[in-house]
């Protein structure tokens, strides 16, 4: 059954669609961006790209999709270009209707996924990794500066990761966060190497991949590190952290009680600045990915 999966969006939301797309028990056609075929490339082989989202390529899509003759095609985006593209490709379309959309996203793409004969079960074996070195993943798009911590959040987090792991740290983002994440560099402990604006998606890839532990805002690096199976510490603020949880028994999340006393994320991501993260602690995480951290 020739089949196809569709996902746009930002680089995180593709990101977190990774162990699904693993799960399929054929080989796939992606239907995606080229930010998403650099992330996915060396995993799959097939793709189809939406090269902007004008109408002459979106139309020029479609041809594409008609001339493939999928038998099924698994849309994980859902939305009216999504629904639009799909409309027109005489295929069978799965995607996210009569599914509950208040839950996890890796929870909605599985149930989505689960509709197809061909889906398998998520991978969630682990291999513990080596002590290598810490990912900080500081920084946030200029749109989401919301979600950046303090500085002095950062150096507390990472006195508390070099007491117990000794490790150095890799400080990621990208050109744009260059500056922010370099101050940060200045003020934090241990051995540290900033290489914001310096990596590929590829290589931005095997670094999280080889990592020991990742510490995340939540972005596309929180993603596609949990989809490499490196423990994560996802950071959350002004965003939901039920709905964009990372991937695995291998990750969690962290946010402040105090500013969240009830426990309950937003509804609604803001892109409003707030003390979000005053009295946020990592140590609950870190009990909470002992078997991970400490095997």
């Amino acid at each position: 059954m020739k089949t196809a999966f569709l996902r746009f969006s930002a680089l995180g939301d593709i990101a977190a669609s990774l162990p699904v797309l693993r799960a399929f028990k054929e080989q796939p056609t992606i239907i995606t961006t080229p930010m998403g075929k650099e992330l996915l490339k060396d995993e799959f082989d097939h793709f189809l790209l939406l090269q902007s989202k004008s109408f002459w390529h979106i139309t020029q899509l479609i041809a594409q999709i008609r001339h493939e003759r999928f038998a099924q095609i698994i849309d994980l985006q859902c939305n009216d270009r999504s629904r639009l593209i799909t409309l027109f490709s005489k295929a069978h379309i799965i995607n996210n209707t009569h599914i509950n959309l208040n839950q996890n996203v890796t929870a909605i793409f599985e149930a989505i996924t689960a509709q197809s004969s061909l889906h398998g079960p998520l991978d969630t074996t682990f291999q513990p990794k080596e002590k290598t070195y810490i990912v900080l993943n500081c920084g946030s798009s200029p749109q989401w500066i919301s979600k950046r911590l303090p500085i002095s959040k950062w150096q507390e987090f990472t006195q508390v990761l070099y007491e117990k792991f000794g490790l150095p740290f890799i400080l990621t983002g990208d050109q744009s966060e260059k500056a922010y994440i370099e101050e940060i560099a200045r003020f934090i402990v241990g051995e540290k190497e900033v290489l914001a604006g310096k990596t590929t998606i590829p290589e931005l890839k095997t670094i999280l991949s080889n990592a020991f532990l990742t510490l995340s805002t939540d972005s596309a690096s929180m993603h596609i590190s949990a989809a490499q199976k490196t423990p994560t510490i996802g950071l959350f603020g002004p965003t939901n952290w039920v709905r964009s949880a990372p991937f695995g028994p291998w990750s969690t999340v962290v946010y402040d009680t105090l500013f969240y006393p009830n426990h309950e994320p937003p509804l609604v991501n803001s892109v409003k600045i707030s003390n979000y993260f005053d009295h946020m602690r990592i140590e609950n995480a870190l009990i909470h990915l002992k078997d991970f951290l400490e095997k």
